[in-house]
């Protein structure tokens, strides 16, 4: 694993707040980056996967990925650049240890303060916190499971989904199902379907002129009704009016 993360330097690492509803928009970066989200939530698209971060989660993202981020609520991040030899999949984890957190603020510090001999703890902190990250690949088997619960709902939103089935293939009770998925995703299991159904409508009606009982129907809403009922209580507004205010 040491010679995985050979030749590594740091380029930058920065942190700052971040606002609701501040978008921004698809880019990409010369070098690694890692996103490191210290609070808020919100979403970010790698290329053509949507994942949901909440507090003390990361992505890494490698050389020349298009991606975008979101913020639903007021936040604060830490980005970090890095360019050398590193695996090149891109990923989404959880700090669960707080590691991560910690040796990122070790970074800044030193950035800061540079005091003697800062160049050679930034080289070691910097080396320490891409190994975790790629120890936080190879979690327990039901960690995984559970990310392919959350991948399975962003990609699937729009069929008939039985959540209680769910927890039946990870072989576990729905309560800690629950539990478990809203410690990941900071939102319960229907509560994260909905999002996923309510974004895929946001984007038909920004983009294209189906009518809404159409854009329902794909999103995987049972009728019109519900689709505009739980759209409003999301968004704020009723499905016309935002592709109104959008266009």
């Amino acid at each position: 694993m040491g010679k995985m993360v050979e030749n590594i330097s740091l380029v930058s690492i920065w942190d700052a707040p971040k606002q609701k509803g501040e978008p921004i928009g698809f880019h990409d970066h010369q070098c690694y980056e890692l996103v490191y989200y210290a609070k808020g939530r919100g979403t970010t698209t790698l290329r053509d996967k949507t994942y949901t971060f909440t507090e003390n989660t990361y992505t890494v993202i490698p050389p020349h990925l298009f991606h975008n981020e979101n913020h639903q609520i007021d936040g604060h991040v830490i980005c970090l650049t890095f360019q050398g030899n590193f695996p090149s999949l891109q990923s989404f984890g959880r700090d669960e240890s707080g590691v991560i957190r910690r040796l990122l603020y070790t970074l800044l510090t030193e950035i800061r303060e540079q005091r003697y001999g800062y160049q050679t703890i930034l080289q070691a902190s910097l080396h320490a916190l891409l190994i975790h990250v790629l120890r936080s690949r190879h979690n327990s088997s039901g960690e995984k499971n559970l990310e392919y619960v959350v991948n399975y709902l962003q990609e699937n939103y729009r069929e008939k989904i039985v959540l209680s089935d769910c927890a039946k293939q990870l072989n576990i009770s729905y309560d800690y199902f629950q539990h478990k998925f809203k410690v990941r995703t900071g939102l319960s299991p229907r509560a994260f379907l909905i999002h996923c159904r309510v974004e895929a409508a946001k984007r038909l009606l920004s983009s294209e002129t189906l009518g809404c009982t159409e854009i329902a129907y794909r999103c995987g809403f049972s009728t019109s009704a519900q689709f505009a009922m739980l759209f409003k209580r999301e968004v704020g507004v009723s499905p016309l009016q935002y592709r109104k205010d959008f266009l």
